[in-house]
């Protein structure tokens, strides 16, 4: 059995640190960083999931994409006037998901996804992953996403990326 809690305490962030650089094999550490800050945003929402032991196995959160923010301002260059009117007037940024190796194919993504997005008032949802993650393409599509843009090179990302868009209402 699993359980789910509200990403917000420092304790789970610090997992939830541990957690990201363990599934994206990276020694970043700003991952707490942005999570407090981006805790701060209109709507940020954040969940969590956690083993029968009460550790961290998986997190999803996002927030309202609001013009001035830097991802909003990234993907606004990437539309034109009706697309940008459409997709981000009134958005939810979809901004990580991430589930433990040894958890994964057990519905957990799905179940981070689904709740992170449950009950917004936000006319359509956006993410970004990155281009040749299939697994995640899939599984997004699945979900009743639709690619938006391919080849969106985030910052000085050399990778390029897909944005993805959901309508919610």
């Amino acid at each position: 059995m699993v359980k789910i809690l509200e990403l917000a305490s420092n304790e789970i962030i610090q997992q939830v640190s541990e957690l990201y650089k363990e599934v994206w094999m990276s020694e970043d550490n700003s991952i707490k960083e942005r999570i407090i800050k981006h805790s701060s945003y209109k709507g940020y929402r954040g969940f969590v999931i956690l083993s029968k032991e009460d550790k961290v196995i998986g997190f999803s959160y996002g927030y309202t994409s609001l013009p001035g923010q830097f991802y909003h301002e990234l993907l606004a260059k990437e539309f034109n006037s009706e697309e940008y009117h459409n997709w981000l007037k009134d958005c939810f940024e979809f901004v990580e998901l991430a589930v433990h190796p040894s958890y994964r194919k057990q519905g957990l993504v799905k179940l981070l996804s689904t709740k992170l997005l449950e009950n917004l008032e936000n006319k359509t949802a956006i993410l970004t992953t990155q281009n040749d993650n299939n697994s995640a393409r899939s599984l997004y599509e699945s979900l009743h996403w639709k690619v938006l843009k391919e080849a969106f090179y985030p910052s000085n990302s050399k990778q390029p990326y897909v944005i993805m868009g959901k309508e919610l209402m």
